[in-house]
């Protein structure tokens, strides 16, 4: 059989934003990678002291409250969470 060649293209594209949109989109992205470690953590620590998996579910219970889901738009927050 003959192998397949796939040639992979990839889109690089600019976005002139000012300084404070670029300020904005750093600040966004710091709280949603705080709210990803705050989550991962909780997971792990459920794990260590229960031995089972914390889902979704009670994890958002618990991490509503959080200065980051708050910071957050609430679908922007969920999907991470997820």
């Amino acid at each position: 059989k003959e192998a397949k060649k796939f040639m992979y293209l990839t889109v690089k594209q600019e976005a002139k934003l000012s300084k404070e949109e670029l300020n904005i989109l750093k600040e966004l992205s710091h709280t949603a990678k705080s709210l990803y470690n705050e989550a991962l953590y909780s997971i792990r620590q459920y794990f260590f002291n229960t031995g089972s998996y914390l889902n979704y579910y009670d994890n958002y219970k618990e991490l509503k409250s959080s200065i980051n889901y708050k910071s957050l738009n609430s679908n922007m927050a969920q999907q991470i969470l997820m």
